[in-house]
């Protein structure tokens, strides 16, 4: 039974599940190098299709991760130009949305009990345009795949989220508390659930007006930094500001989040949509780094309320992780320091475009079970579910493009052994090999790679490639036996994907220093198993033979501004525009010198 998860927002993405299991996914940029694309994941779809050995008309559903109007921007990229009618009257529609969230944004800030009218008001809106929406929503994407529109199913976003961290989880046959965190969608930031295999109960939801995800968001646009992108670098600043000049801030404005313990919500003092107004006021006068650890200490707080309240009023000590908000490595390494937390799993690329994935287990998990199959979802490993490249496609798009004559390219048996010493000698490597990794985090399968003993390497791989702000830091792949002698873990979680961070080890500090935060000396390792990706672990295997060390520094695969690649063409294209020395494509070493 073949379900295909689509995603049509920031980072278009699509996922294929098959009786339960992932099978394909890949994100759109990728195919197409606009970063965080939206629209239709055309490309995406075509390759998993391809992967799966189907066509489309073989597809058992097509579930989408909401069920409320979306912008007319992803309409109009989702549609083309044969729905311009269609999309004309939605923009009428978005243009009456719009207004009734400026004025409700306007009154609500002088007369709070306009909040209450106001959003029942736009809920009624957001609920009419939603019906018609998903209406055309399903023409487009039935007539796109050449289906039926009753294949076409919406599912609740935030139920999608914590369905995604449910299922994927090895906990997935047991009970769990699920917490959903996000800027918004359907109308929620936030939600509270039970889970326990196919029940779920819902113990509260989040409105979107008191969201801590658009308020982390405005704290990064009040820094001068990129609503939607970089979020990560506030939390990398943080660690920077003093204590007790954190302390002192946030004593003053701790009480713009309220955490009801009972009832498991979350309230803000005003609407965080008008969190600018409030930032301009509060922050007045206070620097940067401060105003960076405040907020990221505020989050941490706060959730951390949250999820000791729900775990006293359910207990439940199993907890799920999902939403964007999630992506904060150090929001997540301080849910794990709750005493009361006894097993924790954080959704990996926890962003929206893996709420697809939790729309696709909704559906799967409503199927009925046959004489024959028992219906149950296979939790995820690994992430690597994109397209892979053999030695013969790549060694005749070296051929084709006359790449001999611009760089030196060897064909090596062993090369595993080969980016080892190289990276011993002090050298960054770029590689692709294997699936590419889906979502956010390159997992050795389109990585830069580099010896984590030399600090020196962090200033090199900046000018050479990454141009990344001074600090932020970047992050290990471990041998997975070898975790426990670099990170601090007394609950032995599990840490494969780059969600969570812990504190370091003495021996961390001194063997992967170009891969821990320069400042807190925290570090958000991937932890490698053999079965997972054989020769990304013979990699490290080979380089802790050379030098006593059991992990490398890994970053992603590509320019600044530019997706990570996907193939040898991104690939190149990328090491041609860089200051990159080396590059593997599964057994081929170019280098830019005589080898």
């Amino acid at each position: 039974m073949y379900i295909l998860g689509i995603y049509y927002g920031h980072n278009a993405s699509a996922i294929l599940l098959n009786n339960g299991k992932v099978i394909a996914g890949a994100s759109e940029e990728r195919f197409n190098g606009k970063k965080n694309y939206i629209g239709y994941p055309e490309s995406a779809i075509q390759y998993i299709l391809s992967e799966a050995g189907i066509r489309s008309k073989q597809l058992t559903a097509v579930t989408v991760s909401h069920t409320s109007a979306i912008p007319v921007a992803f309409f109009s990229n989702l549609s083309g130009s044969r729905h311009v009618s269609t999309i004309s009257f939605f923009r009428i529609l978005d243009g009456i949305i719009l207004l009734m969230r400026k004025l409700y944004r306007l009154l609500a800030f002088y007369a709070p009990v306009v909040r209450v009218l106001g959003r029942y008001a736009y809920r009624f809106f957001m609920n009419l345009g939603g019906y018609f929406i998903r209406r055309k929503e399903q023409q487009v994407i039935a007539s796109r795949l050449g289906i039926n529109e009753n294949v076409i199913h919406f599912y609740d976003h935030h139920l999608s989220h914590g369905a995604a961290g449910y299922y994927a989880s090895p906990f997935n046959q047991k009970k769990a508390l699920v917490i959903t965190l996000d800027g918004e969608g359907d109308g929620q930031s936030g939600s509270v659930r039970i889970f326990n295999n196919k029940t779920i109960t819902e113990l509260s939801r989040i409105p979107r007006e008191y969201s801590l995800g658009t308020l982390f968001a405005q704290a990064t646009g009040y820094l001068g930094m990129k609503i939607g992108e970089d979020e990560y670098k506030l939390m990398g600043l943080a660690p920077y500001s003093k204590k007790e000049k954190v302390e002192k801030v946030y004593k003053e404005i701790e009480n713009i989040v309220q955490v009801d313990t009972e009832k498991l919500t979350i309230s803000t003092s005003f609407n965080t949509n008008d969190s600018p107004r409030y930032l301009r006021r509060a922050m007045q006068g206070v620097r940067f780094d401060v105003v960076a650890g405040v907020f990221q200490y505020l989050l941490e707080e706060k959730i951390a309320v949250l999820v000791k309240a729900a775990i006293k009023k359910t207990g439940v000590h199993t907890i799920v992780l999902s939403g964007g908000i999630f992506m904060n490595v150090k929001i997540n390494q301080r849910i794990g320091s709750i005493p009361e937390v006894k097993e924790l799993f954080i959704m990996p690329t926890c962003g929206d475009e893996t709420s697809i994935l939790g729309s696709s287990y909704l559906h799967h998990i409503q199927q009925p079970a046959t004489s024959r199959k028992k219906v149950t979802v296979e939790p995820i490993k690994d992430l690597y579910w994109g397209p892979r490249f053999t030695n013969k496609q790549i060694q005749e798009y070296l051929k084709k493009n006359k790449l001999s004559k611009k760089f030196a390219i060897q064909k090596i048996e062993k090369i595993e052994k080969k980016v080892a010493q190289l990276l011993a000698n002090g050298h960054v490597v770029a590689r692709l090999a294997g699936r590419m990794e889906f979502g956010a985090r390159s997992l050795g399968n389109r990585s830069i790679l580099a010896d984590p003993r030399n600090f020196d390497v962090v200033r090199i791989i900046n000018e050479q490639m990454k141009n990344r702000d001074f600090w932020m830091p970047f992050a290990p792949s471990i041998l997975d036996y070898r975790m426990k002698d670099y990170c601090i873990n007394p609950k032995n979680f599990n840490a494969p994907y780059m969600i969570l961070s812990f504190d370091s080890t003495p021996l961390a500090r001194k063997d992967l220093k170009a891969s821990l935060h320069p400042y807190d000396f925290t570090l958000r390792p991937q932890v490698v198993y053999k079965e997972w990706n054989e020769s990304y672990y013979k990699i490290i295997e080979e380089f802790e033979k050379l030098t006593g060390v059991g992990g490398i520094l890994n970053t992603s695969f590509n320019l600044h501004g530019f997706p990570i690649v996907a193939g040898p063409k991104e690939a190149l294209f990328a090491f041609e525009h860089s200051g990159l020395d080396y590059l593997v494509l599964e057994n081929f070493l170019i280098s830019k010198n005589k080898l």
